[in-house]
């Protein structure tokens, strides 16, 4: 009996950023997330402050400071569940 690898998506290296990024868009356009209001980036800078991007409905709850303070809450909670 021979085992057959079966790739379960076609992704780029996830080195490479660019195309990384591409292929996460076009996942928005495909609708895989359903309806997306809002997307961030943060983007870490060898000796300085991160960059950090937002774009789409960025009021409300959609605050950048909210999501980002959910997003650690969310791992603070996961990672400490191991």
């Amino acid at each position: 009996m021979v085992a057959e690898v079966v790739r379960l998506r076609e992704t780029p290296s996830l080195r490479d950023v660019v195309a990384q990024i591409r292929a996460f868009a076009d996942r928005i356009e495909a609708g895989e997330y359903g309806e997306v209001e809002t997307v961030f980036a943060l983007m870490p800078r060898a000796g300085d402050y991160p960059s950090f991007w937002g774009w789409g409905d960025i009021t409300g709850t959609n605050d950048p400071v909210i999501q980002l303070e959910m997003a650690k809450l969310w791992l603070l909670m996961n990672l400490t569940k191991r």
